[in-house]
């Protein structure tokens, strides 16, 4: 791990964490300790997720990771307390339902985004914001080929799509998602912009993670959830219509979308910036080779799913670069993060 230069906050510093118990915001708080940080995670249920505290007491000692709970992140001023004494906050908190009514997604998301930007505005020791936004603020699941993003491309097509008149079948459940993710990311720029006067010392950043593989924290108590459910799900031997549906996507180890959180708080000179985070391109197929490389005797489905996808991500080598900046090769490549997405599966099913 390399020395940060000029950090915006020295270790020892406090961030909160939102939805600290969802598989990526388990490891933006995982990576925040281990880069010496303390980290108050907010979820739901406390006692429910308890095991966290234990987990990272294990790891980085009893006094760096506390939880706090936060029931309903739609109601105004829902952080106000959980940001009190904090230097930063990473917000993960998300609506995860997969539920095709729009109403039932978007406005929660988008307020609980807003709210928690607006607690940060509201505290004076928070320095730094970082929004966990996603790839699909930014394209769709099947975009046309040669298609060029850039830090300044929105999917309002998902956005049109998302609130076009009912019925809400199942198939515009992914659709509502992007468009969550799209409209809340909108709204934190939004506040931001027309604030930032007020707060001139505090700093937001986003990160736009594609699909997420890799370890879960705990496979017992954490589960395989999102999309680290799609890898498994082939390992159990089962085609989803989400596999079947996804034609040519991305993906980003669970690690790295997590440390570029870390570096949205922690790089003093990251102001203002929407990363990337696009491990690399890759097929269902290439998923399945590495499975049965992994383990030949297994019983696996057969190919199925071979189309490359050819977007050009333009901001994906600056977010490379800042993964390189903590003294990571780059980006963990689809072996390592597929291996470790199936570890323990067997023995938690």
């Amino acid at each position: 791990m390399a020395e940060i230069s000029n950090r915006a906050l020295p270790k020892g510093s406090t961030v909160l964490v939102t939805g600290a118990n969802g598989f990526l915001g388990a490891h933006i708080a995982d990576q925040f300790l281990a880069q010496g940080y303390k980290v108050r995670g907010t979820v739901r249920d406390t006692k429910r997720d308890a095991w966290l505290v234990d987990h990272f007491g294990k790891l980085y000692g009893k006094d760096n990771f506390t939880l706090v709970a936060v029931t309903e992140m739609e109601k105004e001023g829902a952080f106000d307390e959980a940001v009190k004494g904090v230097d930063a906050v990473a917000h993960s908190a998300g609506v995860m339902s997969f539920d095709p009514n729009p109403k039932k997604v978007i406005p929660i998301t988008v307020a609980g985004a807003v709210n928690a930007l607006k607690s940060a505005y509201a505290e004076p020791c928070v320095k730094r914001f970082v929004l966990t936004s996603s790839a699909s603020a930014a394209l769709n699941a099947n975009p046309p080929a040669g298609l060029v993003i850039t830090e300044g491309t929105w999917n309002e097509q998902a956005v049109k799509e998302a609130w076009a008149d009912p019925p809400y079948t199942p198939e515009r459940a992914p659709t509502v998602y992007y468009a969550s993710k799209t409209q809340s990311e909108q709204a934190v720029w939004n506040f931001h912009k027309e604030n930032r006067a007020k707060r001139p010392d505090l700093v937001v950043n986003s990160v736009l993670p594609h699909y997420i593989f890799g370890p879960t924290l705990d496979p017992v108590h954490h589960g395989f959830r999102s999309t680290a459910r799609f890898v498994v799900d082939l390992w159990l031997g089962q085609i989803t219509d989400y596999h079947r549906g996804i034609q040519r996507p991305w993906f980003v180890d669970a690690r790295d979308a997590a440390l570029l959180h870390v570096a949205g708080v922690v790089f003093a000179d990251l102001e203002d910036q929407r990363i990337f985070a696009f491990g690399g391109a890759f097929t269902w197929d290439a998923v399945l080779d590495v499975l049965r490389k992994h383990d030949p005797l297994r019983k696996l489905p057969g190919n199925f799913s071979a189309e490359v996808d050819t977007t050009v991500i333009e901001p994906r080598d600056k977010a490379e670069s800042l993964l390189r900046r903590f003294g990571n090769l780059g980006w963990r490549n689809l072996e390592e993060s597929v291996v470790a997405n199936v570890q323990g599966v067997d023995a938690a099913t």
